[in-house]
């Protein structure tokens, strides 16, 4: 079992999901989750070097427990998501270059990729999305991340608006899977 968890998560990424905890479910909602991960040290990492890494381990059990704790709240875990992406990638940065280093800062074997990019419509696919890999939860949490990152990308007029195939949440690699991300502009 702990081979499949092999792997590396950057500082900054841990930091800015328990930033996004933190402004979704309060101070308390974050303790809660790294309490039920036996992770409570981590409460104060913000302190710690960004460009250092946790074990991917020990990262899958802060998930785990979000999991358990937000199972069944598709909408909270999809705020959640569009929060992280916001504390991990601040503006500045375009779509493809997220997609890149969101591969380069968690280190296993999940890979993301935009598979077609044209002006009103970005596929991304995932493979083994790291955030949704347990039986029975969806993945929100990771799609909210996505919305939220090509949002941020685009001009003020514009929204995202996402497709993704239904999804059997009991099957094994549910965790593989499409999502379209389609652009509109908001006319005034």
């Amino acid at each position: 079992m702990i081979g499949e968890y092999k792997g590396s998560v950057k500082n900054k990424v841990l930091v800015a999901l328990l930033q996004a905890y933190h402004d979704i479910l309060d101070y308390d909602g974050m303790k809660s989750i790294l309490r039920e991960a036996e992770m409570l040290y981590l409460k104060d990492i913000g302190n710690k070097n960004p460009n250092d890494s946790i074990d991917f381990f020990s990262f899958k059990k802060i998930i785990s427990a979000q999991n358990c704790l937000l199972y069944d709240s598709s909408i909270l875990l999809f705020e959640i998501g569009k929060k992280f992406s916001f504390y991990l990638f601040p503006f500045g940065i375009n779509f493809e270059e997220i997609i890149e280093n969101i591969n380069s800062l968690i280190l296993t074997d999940w890979k993301v990729e935009i598979i077609e990019n044209n002006s009103d419509e970005i596929t991304v696919r995932v493979d083994k999305c790291i955030f949704c890999s347990e039986i029975g939860i969806p993945c929100a949490l990771f799609a909210g991340f996505l919305v939220y990152s090509l949002q941020k990308s685009l001009p003020s007029d514009f929204f995202v608006n996402y497709e993704m195939d239904k999804q059997d949440i009991n099957k094994p690699n549910h965790n593989n899977f499409v999502i379209k991300l389609k652009i509109g502009r908001n006319f005034k």
